[in-house]
């Protein structure tokens, strides 16, 4: 997530001379459409589909170990008040393998193993919907091939103040989530406390009788 965040802050001058390295720190959707022309086919394929697989199955450990536990605490690390938590848990009641395969996100990933999908099924929807997803992206960049380049034209002759302007905003995020207590280093920080619940937390308050 921290390497998301830096490569989402300087992605300007990434775009510009180095495309690969932003999609190998944050693989989004709009990156990849950006970037798609600039480089080889194969090497920008295998570094967003690795990439963007490398923590899901950590997500996924993480509700299978805690369950419900689990869900709350995604639902208070990556709540931003839109209501959208709550309705991404609504649809995954219904359709649970079509989340996994389109959008397996750290919240859908935990509810996955929250909900006991199994771990095959779970590996296959996520592996074969990430691989179709990356690749209808680029597909779709060759179709709109002229907006995606006007915009790279822009980021190629600004790239310098832009790159100020993202840094600028990525560290008041930063330190408006730090305010909030939802920054990740915080998060990490407490994050076994909060799976393990309120009991943990009292035991870690209690003072241990000596011996």
């Amino acid at each position: 997530m921290l390497i998301s965040t830096v490569g989402n802050a300087v992605h300007p001058a990434l775009i510009k001379d180095h495309p690969l390295w932003l999609i190998a720190a944050d693989p989004r959707a709009r990156w990849v459409l950006l970037v798609a022309d600039k480089v080889s086919f194969w090497p920008m394929y295998t570094i967003a589909v690795v990439r963007r697989l490398l923590s899901d199955p950590l997500f996924f450990i993480l509700g299978h170990l805690y369950g419900e536990r689990a869900v709350r605490w995604a639902e208070r690390r990556f709540d931003s008040g839109t209501g959208v938590i709550k309705l991404v848990e609504r649809i995954f009641q219904r359709a649970a393998p079509v989340l996994v395969f389109l959008f397996p996100g750290p919240l859908v990933c935990v509810l996955a193993g929250a909900t006991g999908m199994s771990v095959g099924w779970f590996a296959a929807l996520n592996i074969i919907g990430t691989m179709t997803t990356v690749f209808a992206l680029y597909e779709f960049a060759g179709l709109v091939r002229g907006p995606i380049n006007a915009v790279n034209d822009f980021y190629s002759h600004n790239f310098k103040w832009l790159t100020a302007v993202s840094i600028g905003i990525t560290l008041l995020w930063f330190l408006n989530q730090f305010r909030k207590g939802k920054s990740e280093v915080q998060s990490l920080a407490h994050l076994e406390q909060e799976l393990e619940g309120p009991d943990a937390a009292e035991r870690d308050e209690t003072p241990q009788d000596a011996s």
